[in-house]
């Protein structure tokens, strides 16, 4: 249904429920009348839900979270929703803080929460729906948190194998670990779960089969703890990826660097070819499956 289907309809019941709800003050002594007007509110109530998160989808702030499964037929166990949600939420902000600022999340990202002002929009039929919506308002530089933090979340639940570290890398290691326990809640209560969003410039999804869900956890064990040092490179801007990543020619080869939303000002200043120093945290991840080892940047500060 189009919103301005939904927002006449909207309207029109509650013009009903206005007209009824002072009917029935006139007339208090008239019961059906005042179940009416409670009827009709509430129905008037339901479509302005359904306009909101029609506006939500729109925007890309709706993202619809379906579990199947045994447990799972239109209810879901109150401990079973809590242990998948509390670390979901969780995994959001530290992966936001993150793509923010670059570093691990400290004690003071309460701002994150705010940011994102993640909430539960309702729980739809259809095995069991839940509906989450965010605040996707942009920063100065014109970039959405909360669009960054999903697309990251789908990288990393679509990687491939050899995608993996990248993604990780992309969240932070204690979004990564809070994803598993996202994965392991699902697994325990025998849960598949489909995450469906709609951003601005395309329809994310991931199927999550209780074989994904189990190789999504499998990969995020097997991270151990990496290697993180700082250090300058020098070298020639290739080029800048939407993704949040600068491509530098050096001596060695061409290098990726992610930089935080904090210094996407910085990073739109610099221009192709020219020559800089930047200072970098590089974390050396250890590659279990091929052997070797993985090495991920972020931009600290552009030196010269």
């Amino acid at each position: 249904m189009s919103i301005d289907f939904l927002r006449n309809h909207a309207q029109t019941l509650g013009d009903f429920a206005r007209e009824t709800a002072e009917r029935a003050a006139q007339n208090p002594s008239d019961f059906w009348l005042r179940m009416a007007a409670e009827n009709q509110t509430q129905a008037a109530q339901d479509a302005e839900r359904d306009l909101s998160q029609a506006y939500a989808e729109q925007v890309g702030e709706l993202l619809d979270l379906r579990l199947t499964g045994p447990t799972a037929n239109g209810s879901i166990a109150l401990d079973a929703f809590i242990r998948i949600a509390e670390p979901l939420s969780k995994a959001w902000q530290a992966a936001a803080y993150r793509i923010r600022h670059g570093v691990p999340q400290g004690r003071g990202g309460g701002e994150i929460a705010d940011t994102l002002n993640l909430k539960l929009a309702g729980i739809a039929h259809g095995s069991t729906r839940i509906l989450v919506t965010g605040d996707a308002a942009t920063d100065l530089t014109g970039e959405s948190l909360l669009h960054a933090t999903l697309v990251q979340t789908f990288r990393l639940l679509r990687a491939t194998n050899d995608e993996f570290y990248d993604a990780v890398d992309a969240i932070g290691g204690r979004s990564a670990q809070y994803f598993g326990e996202v994965m392991k809640a699902l697994g325990r209560a025998g849960l598949s779960a489909e995450f469906s969003w709609r951003s601005p410039i395309g329809h994310h999804v991931w199927h999550g089969s209780s074989e994904d869900v189990l190789r999504i956890r499998t990969l995020l064990n097997a991270v151990v703890a990496p290697e993180v040092y700082e250090e300058e490179i020098n070298g020639c801007v290739a080029g800048i990826v939407d993704t949040g990543r600068l491509e530098l020619r050096t001596r060695e080869g061409h290098i990726h660097i992610r930089f935080p939303l904090d210094l996407t000002g910085k990073v739109q200043k610099l221009s192709t070819r020219k020559s800089i120093t930047i200072h970098v945290s590089t974390t050396k991840y250890w590659d279990a499956v091929a052997k070797k080892d993985v090495f991920k940047r972020w931009m600290i500060d552009v030196l010269a």
